[in-house]
Order: C-alpha cells, then sequence, then structure tokens
C-alpha cells in the first residue's frame, strides 16, 4: 500500500512543508507566515487542495499556540492526529550532547539526523533563522553541543527597536562596507552571523584535526552564506530531510 506523508516544520515566523509519496522524492512546498492569528486561512489557502495525507509528521517550535491550530486543522480537514516529533537522547545513530536532551529544539534535533546521513563527519550545521544555532557532531555522530544568538533578521529589529537614528526601511543589497544606513545594517547582521560561524569552523578545525563539513540551512542561510570565505553545502530543506528519516524509522 502507498504511503504519502506531508511533513511540516513549524518555526516562529514560518512554516516550510513538503510532500512525500510512496518512498519518492521530497517535494517541497511554498513556506507561508506562522503567525498563529493567520495560520488556520494560511493552512486552508496552501493544504486545501492537497490529496489527504496518510500521516502528517511535524517538528514543532512555535509553541502550544501554533500546534493547537495545525493539529485542529488536520483532524477537522483530513481526520489525521497530527504527529509532533519529539527530541529524544539517542536516534538513528545521533547521540543528543545536551545533558537534558529535551531542551534541544526538535529542529535541531531532526536536522542532526539529516546531517549525519547526508554528509561527511565531523560536520557543523549552522541554521540561520530567528536565531542563529550552530550544532556539531563529532566523527560518530555523536552531538558535541551547540551554540546560540540572534539571526539576522533578529538583530535588525534588535537595531531598529533599541536604536535612535534608525528607523524601518527596505531591505538593501549586502554590500561591504554598506554605503548608507540600510546597507550597512544589512552588510553588519550577516557579517556578524558569518563571523561567528567561520570562528566556530576554525575552532572545530583545530579541536578534530580537520576541518569540518559546514553546511546552512534556514531561511537566511543563502545570505549568511555569500559572506562566508569557507567552503559550504546549502540545505534549505534538512528539517524536513530529517523528519523523513524519523517517520520511515519510527521508534
Amino acid at each position: 500500500m502507498g504511503r504519502r506523508w506531508l511533513l511540516v516544520d513549524v518555526g516562529n515566523c514560518r512554516v516550510k512543508w513538503g510532500w512525500v509519496e510512496n518512498g519518492g522524492p521530497l517535494l517541497a512546498g511554498t513556506p507561508f507566515p506562522s503567525d498563529p492569528a493567520r495560520l488556520p486561512d494560511e493552512l486552508t489557502r496552501h493544504w486545501a487542495g492537497l490529496e489527504r495525507p496518510d500521516a502528517v509528521h511535524v517538528a514543532n517550535v512555535g509553541g502550544a499556540d501554533r500546534a493547537a491550530v495545525l493539529g485542529a486543522w488536520t483532524r477537522r480537514h483530513w481526520n489525521i492526529a497530527a504527529r509532533f516529533v519529539e527530541v529524544q537522547a539517542q536516534a538513528l545513530g545521533v547521540v543528543n550532547g545536551y545533558q537534558q536532551p529535551e531542551q534541544l529544539g526538535v529542529d535541531r534535533w531532526v536536522g542532526l539526523i539529516a546531517l549525519r546521513r547526508d554528509y561527511a563527519l565531523p560536520a557543523c550545521l549552522a541554521d540561520c533563522g530567528t536565531a542563529l544555532t550552530l550544532d556539531v557532531l563529532d566523527h560518530a555522530g555523536r552531538h558535541l553541543g551547540g551554540l546560540i544568538a540572534p539571526g539576522p533578521t533578529s538583530m535588525k529589529r534588535a537595531l531598529l527597536r533599541e536604536t535612535r537614528g534608525i528607523r524601518e526601511f527596505a531591505e538593501a543589497l549586502p554590500e561591504f562596507p554598506g554605503r548608507s544606513t540600510a546597507a550597512g545594517v544589512e552588510a553588519g547582521v550577516l557579517w556578524a552571523c558569518a563571523g561567528l560561524v567561520e570562528k566556530t569552523v576554525r575552532a572545530l578545525g583545530e579541536r578534530f584535526g580537520r576541518s569540518p563539513t559546514l553546511v546552512l540551512s534556514g531561511g537566511d542561510g543563502a545570505s549568511v552564506g555569500r559572506c562566508l570565505a569557507l567552503p559550504h553545502q546549502l540545505a534549505p530543506d534538512l528539517v524536513l530531510r530529517g523528519l523523513r528519516l524519523v517517520a520511515e524509522n519510527p521508534s
């Protein structure tokens, strides 16, 4: 019997999702805002025309309100209870490095599962979203922990909120150095994120004896990547790929 899965990555700002049928390729859908007030309408707009899936697998870091909206929608429209993935101490060859494993974000967890399967180890995953998170797997797939910092959009919002003379403006190209306030802010936040990534990778290279594989994900991954002087690979669908692995290998 065929399997039709909807894979969903619910973040603080966006919902990213994809479709897998009969073991075929992951087909990515169009991301949409995850604002709880808008979410019911967004779900209907993007999913009402889909064929009913056999299962809905979700990695949710957007909080209980978004989970409740999504769960209610799938029950009402498809009579399906969404399956919300939980972080484990160990799964699919990845050992969680957190002292309290459940405190690791589920998006980071499933991203690490895909990282171990698809890339050479040791490896560093930089997820460039609302937060910039960096997570490290050693040669054996052990998670050594990570770093958490504001992502580019969060940095810009902080500047707009806390700094006099900087007002809301359209994004500018990240020229370096910037020749306007907008360009200076855009370049500044991207180069700040890139600097943290590069410093982390250099430190890991000294620890491992060679530079780890660097993989960038998240909505700002490509923008941060353009500021890097290091080899890297872009994986915007890494969380969905990890969700698929979890769905294929239920514990």
